[in-house]
């Protein structure tokens, strides 16, 4: 019975019409899913040029580009050879101008505006501010000098960023894919930083630690050397300066050096172009010792969390000297502009929303213990939204 009961439902079911099924619709195009893009983040424009606009700090990092001017094209191509920023400490970007050349006459009311914005705001000028060029008074007040005159006649330190410093002495090098370049770079940056005695004795203890009784016959040189990594020194080692006198003697002495048979590779063929070459860039990099020292009672350093090796608990540092976070944004800013060319427009919403995602993840992750939430959601009124849902909800933002 229940044989013939099955079949009557299987003989049911295959007798039954089904609807065909539907066709496949197409998928939108690249094309079609970016204009909905630029017309969603159109209305959120205000909102990220608000944000943007709200953004300060206490030490700033000023530096150009070229490398996203090259996109524009349409009407806006060749209007703008230079994308000049000013980040502040925690890599946020304060302003963001395209200009067709990077002169005092055209980046001054880029200055004279962000200067107006901490004064409306009520805001302490900046203590200080990292640039790549235009920072001594070689012939006078410097152009750095002159664009943010109001904050430099009120305290602010202009300094030169020591990797663009180091760079310099690109110009005396024949390639750099020479074989002692590298040593040359390494003894450039040793001849400015000195390591802190006391932030590598805690390192050496967190290593042996973990093998008291492997390391006991290796002294803290060789424990450096061999089980000490470069990302261990960064960061949980600070790195102070030696001052002029030191820079000077430790220079001149890895030039002279290398200026005879040791800057040769296994070919004869010397690092430097000439000796003249090489004297003339020194002489010239000399008159930057004051303005690559650190301010007198600054500290450079922030601890961001701690981390626990081998039951000893070391500092995560983070520093505030130079422009490395400002070259980060460099790199990355390209990439804000989907596809190799972009009109006037649309350039600017890319930008304006790129930079507003930019500096949200840059404020996320420099929460103390780097417990930041992670932004999904970057215009304003939804995350006010999101806060006070989570408030309702689970008592915490």
């Amino acid at each position: 019975m229940k044989s013939v009961c099955l079949l009557s439902l299987l003989l049911g079911v295959l007798c039954q019409q089904f609807q065909q099924q539907p066709p496949r619709r197409e998928l939108p195009s690249p094309g079609l899913l970016r204009k909905a893009f630029l017309l969603n983040e159109v209305e959120n424009i205000e909102d990220y040029r608000t944000q943007i606009m709200s953004t300060f700090g206490k030490v700033l990092k000023y530096d150009s580009t070229k490398k996203i001017c090259k996109k524009l094209s349409g009407g806006g191509k060749g209007t703008a050879e230079w994308c000049t920023n000013v980040a502040n400490e925690l890599g946020q970007i304060l302003i963001s101008v395209l200009t067709c050349e990077e002169s005092l006459h055209k980046l001054l009311p880029m200055a004279e505006g962000l200067m107006k914005r901490y004064r409306n705001a009520g805001e302490t000028p900046p203590e200080l501010m990292y640039v790549d060029r235009g920072c001594c008074r070689v012939h006078g007040v410097s152009s750095v000098e002159q664009l943010f005159s109001e904050w430099t006649d009120g305290g602010m330190l202009v300094r030169l960023d020591i990797f663009h410093w180091i760079h310099r002495f690109d110009a005396a090098v024949r390639t750099d894919h020479h074989p002692k370049y590298t040593l040359f770079k390494s003894a450039l940056s040793a001849a400015v930083f000195a390591y802190n005695k006391d932030d590598i004795a805690l390192l050496v203890q967190a290593i042996c630690a973990g093998h008291p009784t492997s390391y006991a016959s290796l002294t803290d040189s060789q424990i450096i050397e061999i089980h000490v990594s470069k990302s261990d020194l960064r960061h949980h080692v600070r790195r102070i300066k030696v001052g002029a006198q030191g820079t000077c003697a430790r220079v001149n002495s890895a030039i002279d050096i290398l200026k005879g048979a040791t800057g040769m590779d296994e070919n004869q063929v010397h690092l430097f172009k000439y000796a003249a070459t090489i004297d003339h860039v020194w002489e010239n990099q000399q008159k930057h010792f004051d303005c690559i020292q650190d301010p007198p009672g600054r500290n450079m350093y922030t601890i961001t969390k701690y981390v626990t090796r081998n039951g000893v608990r070391l500092p995560w540092y983070s520093t505030v000297r130079g422009s490395n976070s400002l070259e980060g944004f460099h790199s990355y800013l390209p990439k804000m502009i989907p596809g190799p060319h972009c009109g006037a427009v649309p350039f600017q919403v890319y930008i304006l929303a790129g930079i507003a995602r930019w500096n949200s993840d840059r404020e996320s992750a420099s929460v103390k213990g780097q417990k930041g939430r992670k932004h999904m959601v970057y215009v304003s009124p939804l995350v006010h939204r999101l806060n006070q849902r989570c408030q309702e909800l689970f008592g915490e933002v």
